[in-house]
């Protein structure tokens, strides 16, 4: 039987790497020029705010959106395994990816409105925007962190299966469900600008 070397799996990773990193340069160079010839926008600074507010948006929103939908499916097929595979994948995604990434929605929020003459503070969908993320916030920092933790020593203290894991990480789901929720009605709110 012959086998594959074992140096071929890190020059495929490798190139792999090297795809990834061409295609987010091109990706970049292309939104890069299409926000310098916009003409939606009233400055070239504002188009570059607006499209790094929106990718940022649709990558932490979309995270969010996929783990629920993968929560949904481990937790219909009551595999314990898969729905602690799920929770480590949340607390992961939470912590260190979407986390920053509504920090960055945030400031590019707040710095278009700052660098724009026909949007403010105190514009009803400004608000509602500046509300949900708020409530966003405090519910990671408040409620998802602190039962992250719990679920990462429950899983290495008792196992995926016990009945207090899981209960944990049904906890877990159903608030980071709620989250999406509100993070879907400022969506809603930025694209349609209600009451404004």
């Amino acid at each position: 039987m012959e086998t594959t070397p074992i140096a071929a799996a890190p020059r495929a990773s490798r190139t792999s790497a090297w795809v990834t990193a061409g295609i987010a340069a091109a990706v970049f160079a292309l939104g890069l020029t299409f926000a310098l010839k916009t003409t939606d926008a009233p400055t070239h600074a504002f188009a570059i705010f607006k499209l790094i507010h929106v990718v940022v948006a649709v990558f932490w929103v979309g995270g969010g959106i996929l783990l629920t939908v993968l929560a949904l499916r481990a937790e219909r097929a009551k595999d314990p395994e898969e729905m602690a595979h799920i929770a480590r994948q949340a607390v992961f995604a939470g912590e260190r990816l979407f986390a920053p990434a509504g920090l960055v929605v945030l400031a590019m929020g707040i710095t278009m409105v700052i660098n724009s003459h026909e949007i403010g503070f105190g514009t009803t969908w400004v608000d509602i925007g500046l509300t949900g993320y708020a409530l966003s916030f405090a519910t990671g920092i408040g409620v998802l962190a602190p039962m992250s933790r719990r679920i990462v020593s429950l899983l290495a203290d008792k196992g995926a299966a016990a009945p207090e894991t899981q209960a944990a990480i049904a906890r877990i789901l159903l608030v980071a469900r709620v989250d999406i929720a509100v993070l879907l009605v400022v969506v809603a709110d930025m694209f349609t600008k209600p009451f404004s």
